[in-house]
């Protein structure tokens, strides 16, 4: 058989999907409650819409540099049970959330934050693990992993977002329950996950360190990429936030969201994003495998600067929809199709980044230090999260069209810089080595 035919009858493992499964729980909770955030702080308490990003804006920041401290701990302990106890976690601050008590709103999000922080880095160092004998279908296998575990998100969005029309109280008991659902499938591989090579441990002495302390040049310039493509995220994320904050209140204030006699919830335009996630990760994992056929991959540098070239298209789009909304006004009726293209080109935008650098960290990351940068890898998206919503409180006090500038710049000129530089980064990657 020819290697290309090996290439393509490949499987993913087994685990790959019941670990996504786990994961798509954990998004329906977690993803579901963070982008419904700004809405529930505005509609129901009744903050400011500077006030609100901001509270969204620390929130997501924190709730994703909460993985540095989660990955220390799973490289300290194990890489099962941190996913067992983030899920409790974050179910436990969901059930506290549904008193819809403005006292209890900050031990709440710090709940679901801290547990979150827990599971991911676990669940991903364990995703790589699975793929240790497979690297050659590693980056589709994320990328599918990656689009899979968003359906979570979008279900999330498309009832969440029809129920908080209802009743908020719902919305979150909803969250809790689905995340202790989550727990099943992971139970079900749970004594083959026990038998992955894995390393149970961040401080090891020299004498019994398998990976020949100290770090060797080629490790250290991996580490090097991995932090400089990390850094880079940030930018990414600061733009990708949007959607869950100016771009959800774009959709809530200025855009026509009658159909007949219904009006559609904000939070659906939301939910296209990952929509067009699930349906663009197949033909991009197939994509993958067929251009590593003919030897013609894009490196990870060359697909984070097509992301963010996709994400300062995404945000063209929005300044031309804002364009002719006068300076100071409440509401407008801009075309759906704006935001429905603009989440289109974002969707597509995350996929360059988010599978394939989580794919780049723990393939490249020492075996001891894997949990801890991956949590590195999260703690750069809750940098970008943080500067996000810090920015989507200036949509209030400059004109719309300008206001979307920021991010086609902030896009556009790293994603030139990383064209420049990627040949350099591809040769420190070492893939010789692997």
């Amino acid at each position: 058989m020819k290697q290309q035919d090996v290439i393509f009858s490949n499987k993913h493992p087994r685990e790959m999907y019941f670990l996504a499964l786990t994961e798509m729980c954990q998004r329906f909770a977690f993803g579901g409650i963070a982008n419904l955030l700004v809405l529930f702080l505005i509609k129901d308490l009744h903050y400011s819409t500077p006030k609100a990003t901001h509270v969204f804006g620390a929130y997501t920041g924190i709730a994703f540099i909460l993985p540095i401290l989660g990955g220390w701990i799973a490289d300290k302990w194990n890489y099962r049970s941190p996913i067992i106890l983030g899920s409790i976690i974050v179910a436990l601050g969901s059930f506290l959330l549904s008193s819809l008590s403005e006292r209890l709103l900050f031990p709440s999000l710090a709940l679901i934050a801290f547990g979150g922080g827990l599971f991911t880095p676990s669940i991903y160092s364990l995703l790589g693990s699975v793929y240790a004998k497979k690297p050659h279908i590693r980056e589709g296998g994320f990328s599918i992993y990656y689009s899979s575990v968003n359906i979570g998100i979008f279900a999330a969005m498309i009832i969440l977002g029809y129920l908080q029309t209802i009743n908020w109280r719902i919305v979150f008991i909803l969250c809790g329950i689905v995340q202790l659902l989550g727990l099943i499938p992971y139970f079900t591989i749970l004594d083959k996950l026990k038998t992955l090579s894995v390393p149970s441990h961040y401080f090891i002495s020299k004498k019994d360190d398998p990976n020949h302390f100290p770090l060797k040049k080629h490790e250290k310039d991996r580490i090097k990429v991995i932090l400089i493509m990390t850094l880079i995220s940030i930018l990414f994320w600061m733009a990708y936030n949007q959607g869950g904050s100016s771009m959800t209140l774009f959709a809530l204030n200025f855009t026509d969201r009658q159909l007949g006699n219904f009006t559609i919830p904000a939070p659906w335009f939301t939910s296209t994003e990952t929509f067009f996630l699930i349906l663009f990760a197949f033909p991009l994992a197939y994509l993958y495998l067929y251009l590593r056929r003919i030897k013609s991959s894009a490196s990870p540098p060359m697909k984070t600067a097509l992301s963010l070239f996709f994400m300062g298209l995404c945000f063209l789009v929005m300044q031309r929809a804002a364009a002719h909304i006068p300076a100071g006004a409440d509401h407008a009726h801009a075309s759906p199709y704006y935001l429905i293209s603009s989440f289109a080109l974002m969707a597509l935008a995350e996929l360059f980044l988010a599978p394939i650098g989580l794919s780049l960290v723990t393939n490249l990351s020492p075996h001891r230090y894997r949990g801890l940068l991956t949590g590195i890898w999260f703690a750069c998206i809750g940098v970008g999260f943080y500067l996000g919503g810090y920015f989507a409180g200036w949509m209030a006090h400059i004109h719309l069209s300008t206001f979307f500038d920021i991010f086609v710049v902030t896009s556009f000129v790293p994603a030139f810089l990383l064209v420049l530089f990627s040949r350099k980064l591809d040769n420190m990657r070492h893939i010789d080595f692997l």
